[in-house]
């Protein structure tokens, strides 16, 4: 009886909350919780229950997984608006269960918090985790991806089966005395990759001699081809390895099965490859896998394009306080052919917290943007003036560098002041602002 009332308890506060206009991911595993921290080991879950995680790639990992599960006849539950904690967590099961505690469904699939996973894990075992990445990210709440590396790795139960970017080297340690199932996934050389980082600051040395590691090749920061001299630690053959990857025409290929990627981007390859690798763990065919991956259907939520004045704008959404997801994003940038005028800049480092911690963006590699495509240079944001210090710092010549403190101006000034593309790159507290300079725009 108490179960039912809990779980009434939590359906009740999720419509109410949504009656009031808000999301009501939350506010119902909240209450649930005070009334009982047990609850969820009281639920039923389905056959299969799917967790993703790491720094970066875990939303569009998760979204993928959904509709590759659903367009394969899965019932599936996930956690659509990106809840990850554990009172989302909460709120997803409980809003999915009937009053008697039951989940009907074939597949519960979440996005995951690598902080908050101990606290989930402690009542839901997954069957299945894949493991995006750990990189430098969210500093004043993270403070190093070792912190994030102990954080997954003591919340990993045994027997899940781990699906693994091994051409991370703190994934791939996961892996070692796992006990349960391991698939691994990964990308070969292509034109994004480098043979030589100046930036891997973070998993430069084996672990388990301390020797420094010897890299093939890098695709950005400290995630590429590896190994350690004295052969104690490898990146090995993954199971599924993207190849032929062709960023420019969104192509790779897997298993020689040609894919389409949803965008030039590189980081789309991993989550799709990714996906991949997750579902032929669950014995999914490469036709049923293929017949979603290659459909139109499969779009970025990074990237969108707009008419301007009679010019491009691609908005790309980055990631704050991650510098290898803002990497990848300045990489797509210096990818694309002609002139090129870029906006960068946020009000606030985080939705998480109020600590604006700013020291993330000495990380980035602002430094790439001396290239002669590059003709203006956009500062916004209540940080315009630090991020001018970090371009100066940068050499980036002070004369293409423009400072809008007042975004009512950034129309004009974009028509009369700049050239090329327009490319903006911004987290989520900038870019419903500069959504309505074009739709005003676009209206006039």
């Amino acid at each position: 009886m108490w179960k039912f009332i809990v779980i009434l308890t939590c359906k009740a506060a999720n419509k109410i909350s949504k009656l009031i206009g808000h999301e009501g991911s939350v506010i119902g595993g909240y209450y649930a919780l005070k009334l009982d921290k047990n609850i969820l080991k009281k639920i039923k879950l389905p056959k299969y229950v799917i967790g993703i995680t790491g720094s970066s790639g875990k939303s569009s990992s998760t979204e993928l997984m959904y509709n590759i599960l659903t367009k394969n006849n899965y019932t599936t539950i996930y956690n659509k608006e990106g809840s990850n904690t554990i009172n989302a967590i909460t709120s997803l099961v409980l809003n999915n269960s009937t009053l008697f505690g039951k989940i009907k469904k074939d597949v519960l699939l979440m996005e995951l918090d690598e902080q908050f996973m101990k606290y989930i894990f402690k009542y839901i075992t997954p069957t299945h985790l894949m493991i995006t990445n750990i990189t430098r990210d969210q500093p004043p709440r993270n403070s190093h991806p070792e912190k994030i590396y102990n954080a997954i790795k003591n919340a990993i139960p045994n027997g899940t089966h781990l699906i693994l970017n091994v051409d991370d080297p703190f994934v791939n340690r996961l892996r070692v005395n796992h006990k349960g199932g391991v698939t691994t996934y990964g990308l070969s050389e292509n034109n994004y990759s480098r043979k030589n980082n100046l930036n891997n600051l973070d998993a430069a040395y084996c672990p388990i001699c301390n020797s420094k590691l010897e890299y093939d090749f890098y695709h950005y920061g400290h995630i590429g081809s590896y190994h350690c001299p004295k052969y104690h630690f490898n990146r090995g053959n993954p199971d599924y390895e993207a190849k032929n990857i062709d960023i420019d025409n969104q192509t790779i290929e897997i298993n020689e099965n040609k894919i389409h990627l949803p965008s030039n981007f590189l980081y789309t390859a991993y989550f799709v490859t990714g996906c991949y690798a997750l579902s032929k763990t669950l014995n999914l065919s490469d036709e049923n896998i293929l017949s979603v991956l290659n459909s139109d259907e499969i779009k970025t939520k990074r990237l969108n394009i707009y008419d301007f004045d009679n010019r491009k704008w691609q908005m790309l959404v980055s990631k704050n306080e991650n510098n290898l997801s803002y990497k990848q994003s300045l990489d797509y940038i210096l990818h694309q052919s002609g002139d090129k005028t870029v906006i960068l800049g946020f009000d606030s480092s985080s939705r998480r917290y109020k600590e604006n911690d700013i020291s993330w963006i000495w990380d980035i590699d602002f430094e790439e943007l001396n290239d002669s495509s590059i003709k203006n240079i956009i500062l916004i944001g209540k940080f315009c003036y630090d991020m001018r210090v970090r371009f100066e710092y940068a050499s980036i010549d002070k004369n293409k560098i423009i400072l809008v403190e007042d975004l009512s101006n950034l129309s004009k000034i974009l028509k009369e002041k700049t050239s090329g593309k327009i490319y903006s790159m911004v987290c989520f507290d900038k870019e419903i602002e500069l959504k309505k300079i074009i739709k005003e725009e676009n209206n006039d």
